[in-house]
C-alpha cells in the first residue's frame, strides 16, 4: 500500500505543475485499479533486470529504480483501458517502454558527459561510460525480449524495432548540429519526433494492441502519443529558458551550454543573428559560459521564443486530442486527455 500511495503521490505532483491540476488529479483518481496496476509495473521493472550481469544490473537499476515520471508507461496503461482492455494486460508493454526510455537516458548521459540524473550521480559517474553504454544496450535487448514474449508481439514487436531505429536517427541528427547552432526549426522538429515522440507513439499504440485492438484505433493512439510527445518536448525545452530552477531541478540554459539549439534559441538567433558569434566563442572555450548564457536567456525572452514553443506545443496537443476522439468516452480516455494537457501546459 505504501508503494501504491507513493506512485499516486508522484502522479499528483506532476499534475500540480499543470494549469488545471485539480482536473488532472480528479481524472486519474477515477481510473479503476490504477494504483495497484502501477505498483505491479514497479515490481516488474525490478524483475526485468533480475538476471543481468551484476555491473549491468547495478547501473541499470540505479537509473530505472530512481523513479521518474513514468509518463510513457502510464499512457500505455491508460490507452489499454480506453480501448476496453484490463490495465494489467498492458504492463509488459509499459515496462518495455520505460526500459527503452531508460536506455536512451544512459546513452544520453555518456554523450553529454552528464554528471547527474534524477537528482543523483548518473550511472556513468559511478560505473564508467563503458558500463553505462552496455547497460543501455542490455535494457534495449530486454525490452525487445519482453515484447517478443507478450500476447500482442505480432503487432508490437516490429513497430518497437522501428521506434528504436528512429530514436537512434534522432540522436544522430541532433549530434550533427550540436555545437554549430545551425539547426533550423524543421531539423529541430525532426529530432523531437525521433528522440521523444516516436516512443510516446509506440507506448500508446501498444496499449491498444494489449487490449486486442487492430487497425484505426491503434493508429489513432499512435497519433495521440506522438502529438503529446512533441508537445511534451517543446515545453521541456522551453522550461530550460524560463522555468523556476528549483522546480526544474537543473540550471537554466543547460541545453545551450551543451551546444543544443532548441526552438526558443532558434527563434532568438533568427531575431538576433549576431548571437552566433558569441555562441561560436562559447563552443571554442573563448567566452564565459555564464555570461553568454545570460545574454542568450535575455535574447530568448525578447524574441518570444518561449511563447512560440508553448504555442506550438498547444497545436500538437490539439491534434493529439482530435485523434483521441476515435476512442469511446470513459474514465481512461478522460485521464489520457487531462494528463496530456497537464504535461504540455506545465507551469513556468
Amino acid at each position: 500500500m505504501a508503494s501504491e500511495q507513493t506512485i499516486v503521490s508522484q502522479l499528483s505532483q506532476t499534475a500540480e505543475r499543470g494549469v488545471r491540476p485539480e482536473r488532472a488529479q480528479a481524472a486519474l483518481a477515477e481510473v479503476p485499479a490504477l494504483p495497484e496496476t502501477l505498483a505491479g509495473l514497479e515490481r516488474q521493472l525490478t524483475e526485468a533486470t533480475a538476471d543481468a550481469e551484476p555491473r549491468l544490473q547495478a547501473a541499470a537499476r540505479h537509473l530505472v529504480l530512481a523513479g521518474g515520471k513514468r509518463i510513457r508507461p502510464v499512457v500505455s496503461l491508460l490507452a489499454c483501458g480506453a480501448t476496453g482492455g484490463d490495465l494489467a494486460a498492458a504492463i509488459p508493454y509499459a515496462v518495455a517502454a520505460e526500459l527503452t526510455h531508460s536506455a536512451t537516458l544512459l546513452h544520453d548521459d555518456v554523450i553529454d558527459d552528464g554528471p547527474v540524473r534524477r537528482g543523483q550521480p548518473a550511472s556513468r559517474v559511478l560505473w564508467g561510460n563503458s558500463v553505462s553504454v552496455l547497460s543501455g544496450d542490455w535494457l534495449l535487448t530486454r525490452a525487445l525480449e519482453i515484447v517478443a514474449q507478450a500476447p500482442a508481439a505480432r503487432q508490437a514487436l516490429l513497430p518497437l524495432l522501428a521506434t528504436m531505429r528512429r530514436l537512434v536517427e534522432g540522436e544522430v541528427l541532433q549530434l550533427t548540429f550540436r555545437g554549430t547552432f545551425a539547426a533550423t526549426e524543421a531539423t529541430y522538429l525532426q529530432v523531437v519526433v525521433g528522440k521523444t515522440a516516436s516512443l510516446f507513439g509506440w507506448a500508446t499504440a501498444a496499449g491498444g494492441w494489449a487490449a486486442g485492438a487492430h487497425g484505426a484505433i491503434p493508429e489513432a493512439l499512435s497519433t495521440f502519443g506522438e502529438g503529446i510527445g512533441i508537445a511534451f518536448q517543446l515545453v521541456d525545452d522551453a522550461l530550460d529558458y524560463a522555468a523556476d530552477p528549483g522546480l526544474l531541478g537543473k540550471q537554466l540554459g543547460t541545453d545551450l551550454l551543451e551546444g543544443k539549439a532548441t526552438l526558443p534559441l532558434i527563434r532568438a538567433l533568427e531575431a538576433q543573428p549576431a548571437l552566433r558569434e558569441r555562441l561560436a566563442l562559447l563552443m571554442e572555450g573563448k567566452a564565459d559560459g555564464v555570461a553568454v548564457a545570460g545574454e542568450v536567456l535575455e535574447a530568448v525572452r525578447r524574441s518570444g521564443g518561449v511563447e512560440a514553443a508553448r504555442a506550438l506545443a498547444r497545436q500538437h496537443t490539439g491534434r493529439a486530442m482530435a485523434a483521441l476522439e476515435e476512442l469511446p468516452d470513459g474514465p481512461h480516455r478522460r485521464a489520457l486527455a487531462e494528463a496530456a494537457r497537464s504535461l504540455t501546459e506545465r507551469a513556468f
